[in-house]
């Protein structure tokens, strides 16, 4: 084959035919449409200019508009907080009145003081008095409301006003501004979940809690927007300096529901711009969440203004919308500027008819800079606009066949770093080089910027066969060393091949082809060549879709957390759970992990993911007893977050789950980096309570100086040794080994993967101290779980009547069944330690 150089004097060459005929045409259409191509010009200019301007007047005159409206809704933020803040000013007076109070405050007292204080406030519902009352005192407070008026007056529980169960403490309404015929006397606020959590909240802090409800309790009239506003009340003289001391000095809240609407016109009504202004005032999130409120939120819009009142321990969100008027925004000077413009238009345009003179000579300096754009200064070679340009043109002339190369060089990182991008410029200059000696005349060769290079091979007819002997050739040739500034350097190359027709005409299609065939040699090891087929084009769409579906997902909340048990080898008895995400696609089903997490952190979406996670496990298991712990695995990717122990801390208080119930599992390949962070780190979690635990131990990773550079609690030996435990000696040798190391460290075990009743006895022969698998219970959801706890805290005293019982709950039985062990006793809940 006959080999020339292609340089940047043949690219003139060849462009300056084209260009000729292009130049020819160019006056042509300059010399045809000169009289009146002037007028257009101007014409388009000055509408441009005109609408310009118009926009420009009308931003200002909506700024000025903005402004009036944001001053008159930010004084209407500030009157609505100062109306706010007088209520529950008032609140606090009532509380000062108890705790400075030498003696108990009697019913009439409170009657008239509380009366005295909301006597002009329409906006109050109900005032309350809930004292601390346990369990030995309650039917001395219930006879001692009966005597003070309050008749059949009993401790009741929410929602059904049912006399409460026998319980440690209760908090009822014992005082009310109510008649003493409401049947909220009595009324438990501790049996109400959301009410509870507000004042726990309030009375570990010393705080003013707030919660958006529903006042519906035991059949009073609705009102959807009404706030319950909570303060704590401690003894006389108490200490409150720790949240034990707090708890222990509690003697009661007072207890205040608002009517948001009535408040909100009675601290409007004298105000002469509130007409002109609609408002809304929101809950914080967690407060909907919590109540099930679904409030009429207003969508998005830049006419609306807002802020954050504070309303006990919560940011509420405050908005403004103008409601007419003064605040509306007209743009009578905008349009005044457009006809003005319009008519300075026709002046322009009549003015640019006697200016075309220069035209041709501006056109000609044009192109003159376009051919100089399609040379790469460095190489010689043709750049990428020049490349596409050929692209169209070999398509046209071949009849749409011939092969499009992408090559990439492997490598060229490190010598950019090692020896300078002078070397690097260098590199690509022998590169362009090589590949030149391999073409020929015909062929088409362009460097598209960095490291990237392309070329176009046609006029054969076995298009493969001829693509496949040149790739060869050049994988070969980019493999042999290089001298560089006196230094020796070998790199690679990674090539990308399509083919015309076969794999489309279209320029974009071929190079996008070529590329998706390069991204294939370099995931196969580099250094070599790819050929573009179909399944290439559907990998890839099905990964766009993937992460698609993963971003709908998380924005839709498609995800839910199963929870499989683990427990006592020995004794069988639970320690506690662990949490693993399910995806609940809408048309896929159940989705399981290893189908969507490598995807999730390659995208970085395992962060929220991840965040959501733990904080729907701490939720759960708030409801579940309190020797159950929960484990939650941390992704590699999640493992590098700076905010992580943030977020962990975050879940734990805002659930209320005790540290030491969480348990967090991470693998050693995220302790390999960021050794002092990743101590810091595991130093914070435990510190307050959490345990650790290394996963996957044993799968290639692990190391003693892991165990012994981190205070785990727990190692978790692999399911692969554990499946292999009865064929291959090999693999007990290795859980014996790990369980004399771990004892000596004080650390305990966890086998994974158990399915087998032999598997077992033979990990208790080892020492194991937990067990986890399909012999004893699957992963489920949590209601699935939630009903299982019921069913072995109360459970019969064989295994035929729990199954009999399983199977008459529930249709899932079956798998129920799988969690209980075969030991012949109802279960157990054990701690973990």
């Amino acid at each position: 084959m006959q080999v020339e150089e292609y340089n940047a004097s043949t690219l003139t060459e060849r462009s300056e035919t084209r260009v000729g005929s292009g130049r020819e045409k160019l006056l042509s259409s300059l010399s045809r449409y000169r009289l009146y191509r002037p007028a257009v010009i101007a014409a388009c200019v000055g509408v441009v200019l005109s609408v310009v301007g118009t926009v420009a007047v009308g931003r200002w005159e909506n700024r000025l508009a903005r402004a009036d409206f944001e001053a008159v809704a930010e004084a209407q933020a500030i009157l609505v907080q100062n109306g706010v803040n007088e209520y529950v000013s008032r609140m606090t007076a009532l509380r000062t009145r108890f705790e400075s109070a030498n003696d108990d405050i009697t019913r009439s007292e409170y009657q008239t003081f509380s009366a005295r204080l909301f006597e002009a406030h329409r906006g109050m519902l109900r005032l309350a008095w809930l004292p601390r009352i346990k369990r030995k005192e309650r039917g001395e407070y219930e006879a001692a409301a009966i005597t003070d008026g309050v008749p059949a007056f009993r401790i009741k529980s929410f929602p059904d006003g049912t006399v409460a169960p026998e319980s440690d403490e209760y908090y009822p309404v014992y005082f009310s501004t109510e008649a003493k015929t409401s049947p909220v006397y009595g009324l438990d606020y501790w049996s109400i979940p959301d009410h509870r959590a507000v004042l726990e909240q309030s009375r570990d802090y010393d705080m003013i809690g707030a919660l958006r409800t529903r006042q519906n309790l035991i059949n009073q009239n609705e009102r959807p927007n009404a706030v319950m506003i909570g303060i704590p009340v401690y003894a006389k003289g108490t200490s409150r300096t720790t949240v034990a001391d707090r708890r222990r000095n509690l003697t009661g809240f007072i207890i205040g529901v608002f009517d948001l609407p009535m408040l909100l016109q009675a601290v409007r009504t004298n105000n002469p711009n509130s007409s002109a202004l609609a408002i809304n005032l929101l809950p914080p999130e967690r407060v909907i969440n919590a109540s099930g409120v679904d409030p009429q939120r207003w969508p998005a819009d830049p006419n609306i203004w807002s802020t954050t009142l504070r309303i006990g321990d919560a940011d509420w969100v405050f908005q403004a919308a103008p409601a007419g008027g003064a605040l509306m925004t007209t743009h009578n000077r905008a349009l005044a500027f457009y006809a003005a413009g319009i008519a300075t238009t026709l002046f322009f345009a009549v003015y640019l008819v006697l200016s075309s003179r220069n035209a041709r000579q501006l056109a000609l300096a044009n192109r003159r800079l376009l051919e100089l754009a399609q040379t790469d200064a460095l190489t010689g070679l043709a750049n990428r606009a020049f490349f596409l340009e050929e692209m169209e043109r070999i398509n046209d002339e071949k009849g749409g066949r011939f092969t499009v190369f992408l090559l990439d060089l492997d490598r060229f990182k490190n010598v950019n770093d090692s020896l300078g991008h002078g070397a690097g410029d260098e590199l690509l200059v022998q590169v362009a080089q090589r590949l030149r000696s391999q073409l020929r005349e015909e062929d088409v060769l362009a460097r598209l910027g960095g490291d990237e290079f392309a070329l176009i091979q046609a006029g054969f007819s076995d298009q493969r066969a001829s693509a496949t002997e040149l790739a060869q050739r050049i994988t070969r040739l980019i493999a042999e060393p290089f001298q560089i500034s006196g230094q020796r350097v070998e790199i690679g190359t990674s090539i990308g091949i399509s083919l015309a027709p076969q794999h489309g005409r279209d320029q974009e299609h071929l190079l996008k082809k070529a590329d998706l065939a390069l991204y294939r040699s370099k995931s196969a090891g580099r250094s070599c060549y790819t050929m573009y087929d179909d399944v290439m084009s559907a990998e890839l769409e099905a990964r766009n879709t993937l992460e698609g579906d993963l971003r709908d997902a998380i924005a839709q909340c498609q995800f839910e957390v199963h929870y499989q048990p683990f427990y006592d080898a020995e004794t069988r008895q639970r320690r506690g759970v662990e949490a693993l995400v399910r995806w609940r696609h809408p048309v896929k089903g159940l989705v399981p992990p290893d189908k969507f997490i490598p995807r999730a952190e390659a995208t970085g979406l395992i962060v929220p993911l991840g965040e959501w996670i733990i904080g729907r496990a701490c939720d759960d298991a708030t409801s579940w007893p309190d020797d159950i712990k929960v484990a939650v695995n941390l992704s590699p990717v999640q493992f590098k977050q700076a905010e992580l122990f943030d977020v962990i801390q975050s879940a734990l208080a805002r659930s209320g789950l005790d540290p030491k119930r969480l348990e967090i599992e991470i693998t050693e390949s995220v302790l390999l980096e960021r050794a002092a962070e990743n101590e810091s780190f595991i130093d914070k979690l435990k510190g307050i309570g959490i345990s650790l635990a290394l996963d996957d131990f044993g799968t290639g990773y692990s190391s003693l100086r892991s165990l012994t550079a981190f205070p785990f609690n727990k190692i978790k030996i692999d399911k692969s040794f554990i499946a292999n435990l009865s064929v291959r000696e090999e693999s007990a040798a290795v859980i014996s080994s790990v369980v004399t190391l771990a004892r000596g460290l004080g650390i305990q075990i966890t086998a994974e993967g158990v399915e087998t009743e032999e598997q077992l006895r033979h990990l208790c022969t080892l020492g194991v101290n937990f067990a986890q698998g399909y012999l004893l219970g699957r992963p489920m959801p949590v209601e699935q779980l939630e009903q299982h706890l019921e069913i072995t805290r109360a459970a019969p005293e064989t295994d035929e009547l729990i199954g009999e019982a399983l199977e008459e709950a529930d249709p899932r039985s079956a798998e129920v069944v799988a969690l209980i062990p075969r030991s012949g006793a109802p279960l157990s809940f054990a701690s973990n330690g």
